[in-house]
């Protein structure tokens, strides 16, 4: 077990200090705070996506690279620490506000699950770690440390919200050797995914107006939208997520080039690093909302067809025939396999007249007038027995009913089960 933690330990290290390299290259940094700040995300989405075992190896790995990598700015050892404290105890609040809220790991197939990376691990992260900083701010320098909140907290927000929910829709991935995305769905997902990349780079890898001028220019920067929901609905949060990031670090590193529809817009590189961290997290939380909503409606359906088929089964190992008769329509469903049990497929049983021509004649007239009489009913039970004809055989049906109604007090169907005896004669009527 030490050894994953290590290794754990590790992999965090290592991957804040990707991510503060990268945003050492895009940011701007007036005083103590940066514009661009993406390596707090790998800390918190680890900590909702992961049990709380692994919490302490994450928590190891986020202070030591934050304090590495404020030794590699040049500060000094004591310095260092302070900056590696404020990454731990601003992660720390996140996380204990979080659990509270919501269960842990997070999976990010519900709308809660995103709410609670927002309200309960983005913000207090940032609201935490800005304040501390502040105060160290405020403690080792004259003034200024208003502005190192801001630029703090706002950078933190969109810079969680960016790294945060990739790190967490990657860390639910289980590699099968069956079962998995079918070709066509990945072959559409990676067209979708390349031109969503494609289009961010014309929009971004261009001085202001001379790709795209005026109106037009900003008209297009709404197309990349278009493949990320695409991307969303065919690859679910994964790759919604990874997309999303691939493309917001396209819009930064041209954005801090003096590139692309957002440079100069307030006339501060500070200014347009936080619109287009902006806008990168509008189209990463579009495509995560609709990979949400997707994996919802995937959920449901399975849910549906697993109970369909523990109906099925069950009503099957007991000889039983579900209906559901609309009386306004005759209009009838049958569930069940009603071809083993009574000779005749379900197709053919598509409304009240189909079910009352295999009724034995004898019975047919006593059966129909039952019917009638169940829509009168307030859902007390009605039994009735008869025979059914399929042709070949003689069959016993012993029928048993409910009239559902509304809350209003309307029918809305006639609901049973058909027990089918295997038997040539049946005795007794009802």
């Amino acid at each position: 077990m030490w050894k994953k933690n290590l290794l754990l330990i590790v992999f965090v290290t290592v991957a804040y200090l990707a991510l503060a390299w990268l945003s050492a290259v895009v940011a701007y940094s007036p005083n103590d705070a940066w514009t661009v700040w993406l390596a707090s995300g790998i800390v918190v989405g680890l900590l909702l996506a992961l049990r709380r075992g692994w919490w302490p190896a994450v928590f190891a790995g986020g202070f030591i690279g934050a304090t590495l990598f404020s030794l590699h700015l040049g500060t000094s050892f004591v310095v260092a620490l302070g900056y590696g404290a404020i990454e731990v105890i601003a992660a720390g609040a996140a996380i204990a506000l979080a659990a509270r809220l919501v269960p842990l790991p997070l999976r990010l197939d519900r709308g809660r699950d995103l709410a609670a990376l927002i309200f309960a691990g983005a913000l207090p992260l940032a609201l935490v770690g800005a304040f501390l900083a502040a105060l160290w701010h405020l403690a080792d320098a004259d003034g200024g440390a208003l502005a190192v909140f801001r630029v703090w907290f706002v950078s933190n927000v969109l810079g969680t919200l960016l790294v945060a929910p990739v790190v967490i829709a990657w860390a639910q991935i289980r590699i099968r050797r069956s079962g998995g995305m079918p070709m066509s769905t990945f072959l559409g997902g990676a067209l979708a995914c390349v031109l969503f990349i494609l289009t961010v780079w014309l929009l971004f890898d261009a001085a202001p107006g001379t790709r795209f001028e005026g109106a037009r220019g900003q008209t297009l920067t709404y197309v990349p939208i278009l493949f990320v929901a695409v991307v969303a609905l065919l690859w679910g949060a994964p790759g919604a997520t990874l997309a999303a990031f691939a493309g917001a670090v396209i819009a930064l590193l041209n954005t801090a080039q003096h590139e692309g529809p957002f440079a100069f817009t307030q006339g501060s590189l500070a200014e347009a690093e936080f619109e287009v961290q902006a806008y990168a997290l509008a189209i990463a939380l579009t495509g995560l909302l609709i990979a949400i909503l997707a994996a919802g409606q995937r959920r449901a359906a399975r849910d549906v067809r697993e109970w369909r088929t523990r109906f099925a089964a069950a009503i099957a190992a007991h000889r039983l025939v579900a209906y559901e008769w609309d009386p306004a329509t005759g209009h009838l469903v049958v569930t069940g396999d009603s071809g083993e049990l009574m000779g005749v497929p379900a197709q053919r049983l598509a409304t009240l007249a189909d079910w009352l021509s295999y009724v034995a004649a004898d019975d047919r007239d006593r059966v129909a007038t039952r019917f009638d009489e169940r829509v009168r009913g307030h859902g007390e039970a009605d039994r009735l027995t008869y025979l059914l004809h399929n042709g070949s055989a003689t069959l016993a049906a012993t029928d048993e009913a409910r009239a559902i109604r509304d809350h209003d007090g309307a029918l809305h169907r006639i609901v049973g089960f058909v027990r089918i005896d295997p038997v040539t004669v049946a005795a007794g009527v009802a």
